[in-house]
Order: C-alpha cells, then structure tokens, then sequence
C-alpha cells in the first residue's frame, strides 16, 4: 500500500485536495472474478494530512472552511510515498513565505511522486524542483504563476503534464485547476496501478472521466 502525503494549508481549496483523495480511496486491486470492478477489501492507497503544523487548519476562501486536521508537521520525519500539493489562494502567502518553501523543497526531495493541483505548482515552482521540466497550473491565474518559475517550460494547452516514470514509478505530475485534480489523479493511478484500477475508480466516483490531457477546455483563460 503506497502512502499520499496531502498537503494543507490556510486558504486552501477544498477541491484541490478532496477531489484526489476520494480518487485515492477508491482504488482498489481488481477483484479477481470480474477486474472491472475493484475489490474493496484491498484498498492501494492511505492518505495522511500534512500542514505546516500539526493541528487545525482552516481551508477555503477567507477560511470559510472545512478546518481539517493535520496529523504531522511538515518538519516531522513521516513515511510517505507520493507528496499531493493543493492550491488555492493561500499559495500567494506561502510562495513568500521561505522557511515553508525550504522545509516544501525538503519533503519533495523524500517524495517518489510530486503532484500538484492548481496554483500548487507555484509552491512547487518556488522549490526550484520545476525548473527546466514541462509543467501546468490554474488558468485563471496563469498570469502569476508565470512569475513563481521563470525557468519552468509553463504550458497552458494541458489538462495536466505527466513526468511520471511508468518503469520506476517515479517523477512529477501537475495539474491544471481545482477538478482537473481528480483526472490528473487518476492518470497517476493508471501509471503506477494500471488502468483497470483508474477506470474502477473513475466508475466508482461516477465521474466523467477526461483521458487525454493534451487539450483543456479552460486554457483560453490563460490568455484573459
């Protein structure tokens, strides 16, 4: 079972993390009788919260919520496989905040997999590991996540950008806004479990699911 270290802090879209984690609670191995439905009893995934301190955190536009809990510190030594980093208006304080950006880079270095959903990729960008790789972010804030990478190959065409190495299981994931979060999670899945897993959870979720990330609807917005 690979463990997600999602990512929460003040003003954090609900979305951006949620979407994922339901994603990663849903994906199942396959049941042996009939591999297009998942075995329930064999989950791939546990989810812990990770905040820059341990305890409540308000998330949401101007903290309307839901608080949720972080059960480590981003400090803390934690075991994790994959690092899922939100986004939402509260990654405008911490891209200036150095000391979280420092303790971010380090846990990213711990990570196998890095994804981002949103303005998450600003954080990421300000971590450096973005610099000379192809990522995406929010449309609608296309305009400011530019200037949190100036060395990222920033592409607005795609739904997400998927560096995941197929053979190792390795590498970077970024998506672009809120629910395209929820695709870019199940591309992931399909990279690491298989698509039988993706597409189980997918039905699962009764979520339309988008398979090709080369064209998002949204990326008009990134020229506005």
């Amino acid at each position: 079972m690979k463990t997600v270290a999602a990512l929460i802090f003040e003003g954090m879209a609900p979305l951006d993390l949620f979407g994922p984690i339901q994603v990663f609670n849903v994906a199942c191995t396959p049941r042996e009788d009939d591999p297009s439905k998942p075995d329930t009893a064999k989950p791939l995934y546990r989810v812990i919260t990770v905040g820059k301190e341990q305890g409540p955190v308000a998330t949401g536009s101007n903290g309307s919520g839901p608080v949720v809990v972080a059960e480590h510190g981003i400090n803390d030594d934690f075991d994790f496989d994959i690092l899922l980093v939100p986004g939402g208006g509260g990654t405008r304080t911490l891209v200036a905040d150095p000391d979280f950006i420092k303790s971010l880079s380090a846990v990213c270095q711990r990570a196998g997999v890095v994804a981002s959903v949103c303005t998450g990729a600003a954080l990421l960008a300000r971590t450096k590991i973005l610099d000379n790789k192809a990522a995406t972010s929010n449309k609608t804030a296309w305009n400011w996540v530019l200037t949190q990478g100036e060395n990222v190959a920033w592409d607005p065409s795609p739904r997400w950008v998927d560096l995941v190495d197929k053979s190792t299981g390795k590498g970077i994931i970024t998506s672009a806004g809120v629910s395209a979060g929820i695709d870019m999670t199940l591309a992931l899945v399909a990279d690491l479990d298989g698509e039988d897993v993706a597409e189980n959870a997918a039905v699962f979720i009764e979520h339309h699911r988008v398979k090709n990330p080369a064209n998002d609807t949204f990326a008009y917005l990134a020229a506005q």
